[in-house]
């Protein structure tokens, strides 16, 4: 997965609204009561255009790279790498990755992440320039990386002639004996909480729908200041609970201004048992391209998230739907890209929209967003210049409830009009259109919406069959483990266990060449290729019983071949 680093205090802004009103002053009269009629969210912006003329005279005053990161209107970059550990010498010891640059002052530090896990993905948002990449070890676990742990190093060159699509990824951090770097500075970890860890997912992807996080400052702080958004949130992948493969991913994909929150109304409903709801949650002011662009490679392109033969659903709304569109732009029928097997966007304005060309013409702070959504723009142009992958089942939806108070027509959703949402392009490749007597962000919450869109991912087929889905439904052993298992194979007996046992025992046929490989390597016919593997073989080994294990959870093969035929409802308790 992908991940953005703690936040960086920006520079603080005196006297802000004096700095509104000067700002507002060298804006023709006119101009300005237009924009504060026109635009949600006024006073936000505002006083982002006085954080952005600030951020000018700081940089004017004492240029640095940090500042150039937070001005909209100035290139950053994302970084994608990943560390690897491969002699696992730095399991469960929290990392930290950071970036330095000397343009303008020796040893800048410009971003960081903390907490990283060993192995899995990190992600920085940078300015263009030279940078050198530091990974740190909190190796005597004192909450501070200090510069006698260093890890691991690497260095980086941003510009756009090396990296035309303002991403850079597969940057690769190999892990080592620590060594000192005289001059890094001491990093401090969070002194609150930390973010609650995963085994699979950068640390503090697992959230609620309630958490701060996705509060509405923080969705228009991605409007107006998407450096300061990426430094508070700390990826741009988000779930709900840990990963258990046997489930359908639900991508939802919000709009200008939106966060996951939005998408509550469709997630409390959602079957979480066959479903496992993801959030792609942006800084909505930002580039569209470049977003399209971290979408697919994180969600479609297999090299961040392999889901192997799963299908995945996407639900985009309003401008989410433009950020998907394009993605798919991107799927280039490699063997590795994920299969989407359905897409429904919900009132997208794929041509455009008018405010947009507005502001960019009078505004006095011109979002990347908003020139992508001019109507004329070159991503408008070319949203529509490849045709949808084979696989994907596209259902169009639109909203035409215009909740104005003043209005002649229904000829807009109160927010994007209905010719934009109505793109003839996306019209022809819809294999279903639905109209929805709804405002724009009402729609959201529509019951006929829900009801279309549930009735129409269980027309998605899951990659396992339900013989396999019933007994991955049963969960695993609740059992006490000896010293020595890792935290994935404790996971996996207590989640999968069962499933793998039916899978060891021949109760259920493989139905992947790994899970072949792994049937070989459990009968001894071959030497297991992966860790978990010798874990398991570890396991059967200390427990030789355990089907026939009377205690509540443990299931005898007998119980298991009975659970298959009924079902779900007459097997013993999930643990």
């Amino acid at each position: 997965m992908i991940g953005f680093g703690t936040r960086v205090s920006r520079p603080r802004i005196a006297a802000r609204w004096r700095a509104i009103r000067r700002a507002a002053k060298r804006v023709d009269a006119r101009v300005a009561v237009l924009l504060l009629a026109c635009l949600p969210g006024a006073c936000a912006y505002l006083e982002h255009v006085a954080i952005q003329s600030e951020y000018e005279r700081l940089q004017h005053a004492d240029p640095r790279q940090i500042i150039l990161k937070h001005m909209v209107e100035r290139d950053t970059f994302f970084v994608v790498g990943q560390t690897n550990d491969t002699g696992t010498v730095y399991t469960g010891v929290p990392l930290a990755v950071a970036a330095y640059s000397s343009k303008f002052k020796p040893h800048e530090l410009v971003d960081t992440m903390v907490p990283v896990v060993a192995g899995t993905h990190f992600g920085l948002n940078l300015p263009a320039g030279d940078f050198d990449l530091l990974v740190f070890a909190d190796l005597n676990a004192d909450r501070v990386f200090d510069s006698a742990e260093v890890v691991g190093q690497a260095r980086l060159s941003l510009n756009r002639t090396t990296v035309s699509d303002k991403i850079l990824d597969r940057i690769g951090v190999e892990l080592s004996s620590p060594r000192r770097i005289a001059w890094a500075d001491p990093i401090a970890a969070p002194a609150q909480a930390g973010p609650r860890p995963s085994l699979f997912y950068p640390t503090g992807s697992i959230r609620s729908l309630d958490d701060p996080l996705f509060d509405s400052n923080m969705a228009t702080l991605g409007m107006y200041d998407p450096a300061s958004f990426l430094e508070r949130a700390p990826t741009m992948f988000y779930a709900l609970e840990e990963d258990l493969p046997y489930k359908i991913p639900v991508v939802f994909v919000h709009g200008a201004g939106g966060s996951a929150r939005d998408f509550e109304p469709i997630v409390s409903r959602l079957d979480r048992n066959r479903y496992k709801p993801w959030f792609f949650y942006y800084p909505s002011g930002g580039d569209l391209d470049q977003l399209a662009e971290l979408f697919h490679r994180i969600f479609l392109s297999g090299t961040v998230i392999d889901l192997v033969e799963m299908p995945m659903v996407i639900v985009a709304h309003s401008m989410g739907g433009l950020i998907v569109r394009e993605a798919l732009n991107k799927v280039g029928g490699r063997a590795k890209e994920t299969r989407v097997g359905l897409l429904v966007t919900i009132a997208s304005p794929f041509g455009g929209h008018p405010s947009a060309a507005l502001g960019e013409k009078h505004g006095m702070l011109v979002l990347p967003a908003w020139r992508d959504l001019n109507p004329d723009s070159r991503f408008i142009g070319r949203l529509f210049r490849k045709p949808l992958p084979d696989s994907v089942r596209y259902h169009l939806l639109y909203a035409y409830d215009n909740p104005s108070a003043v209005k002649l027509s229904k000829n807009s959703d109160g927010v994007v009009p209905l010719s934009s949402q109505l793109r003839p392009e996306a019209q022809r490749e819809a294999a279903r259109q639905l109209g929805l007597e709804s405002g724009h962000a009402d729609v959201l919450a529509n019951e006929s919406m829900i009801a279309h869109l549930f009735g129409n991912m269980g027309r998605v087929e899951n990659f396992f069959p339900e013989s396999h889905l019933r007994v991955l439904r049963l969960g695993g052993y609740d059992v006490p483990l000896s010293e020595g298992y890792s935290p994935i194979m404790r996971y996996i007996v207590a989640n999968l266990g069962r499933y793998w046992m039916a899978i060891s025992k021949g109760v259920l046929e493989p139905i992947h060449p790994e899970q072949e490989r792994f049937v070989r390597a459990v009968r001894g016919e071959e030497p297991p290729s992966r860790d978990v593997v010798r874990e398991w073989i570890r396991f059967l080994g200390e427990h030789p019983g355990i089907d026939d294990d009377p205690r509540p959870g443990v299931r005898s093969d007998q119980a298991q071949r009975d659970a298959f035929v009924c079902g779900v409802d007459c097997a013993a308790p999930r643990q």
